[in-house]
């Protein structure tokens, strides 16, 4: 089993961006915090963070094991869920993740609260301020 717990940090509206990706196989940690190249918005960023995972579950060939994914956006959540997102920017970013997950034999994604999410909140938030320090 994996627990795969995504998150996604920006400055602003269209601010520095960059995700934090924790996963855990067997009691074992693997900790993944990325800078974005582009611009964004927090929820766009919250969508990256869930495509980096998926793929990078993918890359290490772990589709066919039981993936428990958390996220603390309610709009990835629930258009996930839904298969639809309102705004105009997401639905590319929904039409990939939902490329992605049938690969995924046991997909499961939940939404938890910040306070549950610190590990890859931590992550995103300190590559975020790596990357506007170098940018300054």
């Amino acid at each position: 089993m994996i627990k795969l717990f995504v998150d996604g940090a920006a400055t602003g509206r269209e601010g520095y961006a960059a995700i934090g990706i924790l996963i855990v196989e067997d009691g074992v940690q693997e900790q993944i915090g990325l800078p974005l190249e582009d611009r964004m918005d927090n929820h766009r960023a919250e969508f990256e963070a869930l495509l980096y995972g998926l793929r990078h579950l993918k890359a290490h060939n772990k589709q066919d094991q039981l993936v428990f994914c958390y996220t603390d956006s309610k709009l990835v959540a629930e258009s996930i869920r839904k298969k639809y997102t309102k705004k105009a920017e997401h639905k590319l970013l929904l039409e990939e993740a939902l490329r992605e997950l049938p690969a995924f034999t046991n997909f499961y994604l939940e939404w938890i609260p910040e306070k549950e999410n610190k590990g890859a909140d931590n992550l995103a938030r300190k590559a975020l301020y790596q990357l506007t320090k170098k940018r300054k």
